[in-house]
């Protein structure tokens, strides 16, 4: 159904109108996912940074211990023999100098040696079992501790701490000690200047911790000026809002940090409202400019695209499919087989050059429309001719492939070439058709080998006097005869006529 220019120019108005619509809906849907997604970022943003502050919190836990932990004093006082005035001593250190509230001080065979409760230090010895949470942290600094331990004389040592970070000879993260949730950090006990070398054997360790009280909680606050920081003990996540989870080096849950978000007051809104109302007025007037424009094109665009469709595809002199079409379809009806079998004919128009040369361009151009015509008329809808250069065409069949079917066809197709052609009022000419035949599937499966073996048979048709059609087939039969007679001494055969 062909559509009037002002229905197009209608049409053009309504859909810019609707493309003015969801734009603007896009933009403001882009606009809420942009708030949202930032705002997400920066809620993400926060917990980084957060966790980063705290990273930092068990990092100077460590940093505090070194001047104990890695003491030829202390390796002395501590693991080659135990003095509990010195283990006093280091503790109060600790909870004086860092504010350290839990110290232990654990042997290599898992036994807590000595503990501190606020200022004062227990010299206990008790299993390390009776604390489940420290099970996992000592086992894990045993095995960082053996690849960090060097031999040195009289014993071991251990490597340098120069260069390295406190997560590369220490344990550190969160534990529950005493039921409360806290940060620690646990070092084994070393020499510093070797002059008192370790044992053999699982380390002495010292593990110091600060709870998460309100103390903590204000110093994160005023540190990275959060609003109000909270810690609670629950092990269910948030639904919304930036959180921090706490798990121990078992993964077990201890608690949740959880705070109000600096991005949930900040919105893009008031920047992104102007530009959607600039954008979608500057869409608007384009919009509305194409659509007026549009109408004015349609109309040749319209005769124009229809033309190039049918040239692209079309032989310009004869009307008839040109090489291209007939590449595509060829390609396209051969993957119907085996099931739809079908016929290629090749055609060549006879004494074609005598006309041209005779008559000139002008009557050998009519005599191919004329051609093209009969041929068109002949084969209809029951396949495609093709003009693929110059007088010769290609004729896809696909009504039947039945040998006695395409013979009545082809004697059709030359008794047509054979009829007189008017080239003017007083000169008639009279041309012929030579044809090749392969079929498929039976010649061929692949648009390539049906060409090329129509053409051999076609070429059989020209040399043996023109006005002939020749199947493929009886091209390799005679091939068969010729072999088995040359074979048996026998005097050559000649060519099967079609």
């Amino acid at each position: 159904m062909k559509v009037s220019r002002h229905q197009i120019s209608r049409l053009a108005f309504l859909l810019a109108a609707l493309l003015i619509a969801v734009t603007s809906i896009s933009l403001i849907f882009v606009g809420l996912v942009a708030s949202h997604t930032s705002k997400q970022q920066a809620i993400a943003n926060e917990e980084r940074l957060f966790g980063s502050a705290l990273t930092e919190h068990l990092r100077a836990i460590v940093r505090d211990q070194i001047s104990i932990t890695s003491s030829d004093q202390s390796v002395a006082n501590l693991v080659r023999k135990f003095d509990p005035g010195y283990a006093r001593q280091s503790f109060d250190t600790l909870w004086t100098d860092h504010a350290h509230h839990k110290v232990m001080l654990i042997s290599g065979e898992g036994n807590i040696l000595a503990e501190s409760f606020s200022d004062y230090t227990h010299i206990v010895k008790r299993p390390i079992s009776e604390t489940p949470s420290l099970s996992t942290i000592v086992e894990n600094l045993n095995t960082l501790y053996r690849t960090n331990r060097v031999r040195v004389p009289g014993g071991f040592g251990h490597r340098s701490l120069n260069g390295l970070m406190p997560e590369d000879f220490a344990m550190m993260g969160f534990v529950r000690l005493d039921g409360k949730p806290a940060l620690f950090g646990a070092m084994p006990i070393m020499p510093s200047e070797y002059k008192i070398p370790l044992p053999d054997g699982a380390p002495k360790i010292l593990l110091s911790a600060r709870y998460i009280d309100d103390a903590f909680l204000k110093q994160l606050n005023a540190q990275l000026d959060f609003s109000s920081i909270t810690f609670s003990n629950s092990t269910v996540e948030p639904d919304t809002g930036p959180f921090h989870r706490l798990l121990d080096k078992s993964n077990a849950p201890i608690g949740v940090f959880r705070w109000n978000s600096q991005a949930a007051s900040a919105s893009i809104w008031p920047t992104v409202i102007p530009v959607i109302a600039v954008l979608s007025s500057a869409l608007a007037v384009l919009a509305f400019g194409i659509a007026w424009k549009i109408g004015q094109l349609t109309t040749s665009l319209q005769a124009s695209e229809k033309q190039n469709r049918h040239l692209a595809l079309h032989d310009s002199l004869s009307g008839l499919a040109n090489r291209l079409q007939f590449n595509r379809s060829l390609e396209k009806i051969v993957q119907t087989l085996p099931e739809k079998p079908f016929v290629l004919l090749h055609c060549d128009l006879d004494k074609f050059k005598f006309v041209n040369d005779t008559y000139g361009h002008g009557a050998g151009d009519f005599v191919i429309q004329t051609a093209a015509a009969r041929l068109k008329e002949l084969i209809g809808d029951q396949g495609l001719v093709c003009r693929v250069g110059g007088d010769e065409f290609m004729v896809i069949y696909w009504q039947s492939s039945a040998k006695s079917r395409v013979r009545i066809l082809c004697r059709a197709m030359l008794e047509s070439a054979h009829k007189p052609i008017p080239i003017n009022d007083t000169v008639s000419v009279q041309i012929g058709l030579s044809i090749g035949i392969s079929i498929a599937p039976e010649h061929g499966t692949t648009p390539d080998i049906l060409v090329a073996r129509s053409d051999t048979a076609l070429y059989i048709s020209k040399t043996a006097g023109r006005g002939q059609y020749t199947f493929y087939s009886e091209l390799e039969e005679e091939a068969g005869k010729q072999k088995s007679s040359l074979q048996s001494g026998s005097e050559r055969p000649s060519r099967i006529s079609a």
